[in-house]
């Protein structure tokens, strides 16, 4: 399990996984090339297939509760304010999880060859259309019926502008395209989200 943050720095999009990712911007992204790199040397110490996936801002039902997604959906939902970072500026790849699954499953059925040396290989995994944060947040304002109250900040140290997947590669290896809109994953990750917290999130 690798991240779209080993690109780190880089500015040309859509990202692809022939660009150069020796310059990460976040400890975490450090920490994600140094899993690819051990990844690569198990493979060629051993012999045993990897694939790398490089995910793209996954978000949907069971998400982690400090991301997005969550921390806007139950500050929203309780008349709490939310910190929207770069003044709203950036754009996230965002990737439904029911899309990342069956992505993952498919690279289960194809791994490398044995014959390549080494058998690993890392692809990208995401949407492959950017959504600005300020749309991202009305999308969960429409979902929930609730107008969300907005503080400007400026970006977080470590943070990038734009993510955006290029999945040419998955595309081929095993036909992967994601089709859960942005408004269809919010819808199904709000109603969720409302049932799991009960009166809370009413």
């Amino acid at each position: 399990a690798s991240s779209y943050s080993v690109y780190g720095g880089n500015t040309k999009v859509p990202y692809s996984e022939d660009d150069r990712v020796d310059r990460p911007v976040s400890f975490y992204a450090a920490t994600k090339l140094a899993n690819e790199a051990m990844a690569a040397s198990y493979a060629h110490l051993y012999g045993i297939p990897l694939s790398g996936l490089r995910f793209f801002t996954v978000y949907g039902p069971w998400g982690r509760p400090d991301m997005a997604p969550w921390l806007f959906t139950e500050a929203i939902a309780n008349g709490r304010p939310i910190k929207v970072f770069g003044h709203g500026r950036p754009r996230r790849d965002f990737t439904y999880i029911d899309d990342i699954v069956q992505g993952v499953v498919r690279v289960l059925d194809h791994p490398p060859t044995p014959g390549e040396e080494p058998p690993h290989r890392v692809l990208n995994i995401g949407n492959h259309e950017p959504v600005g944060v300020l749309e991202f947040i009305a999308t969960i304002e429409t979902a929930l019926g609730k107008t969300a109250q907005q503080i400007p900040m400026e970006m977080q140290p470590g943070d990038v502008d734009t993510t955006f997947a290029d999945v040419s590669r998955l595309q081929a290896l095993v036909d992967f395209r994601p089709d859960t809109p942005l408004s269809e994953g919010i819808r199904r990750f709000v109603a969720w989200y409302r049932d799991y917290a009960g009166t809370a999130a009413d």
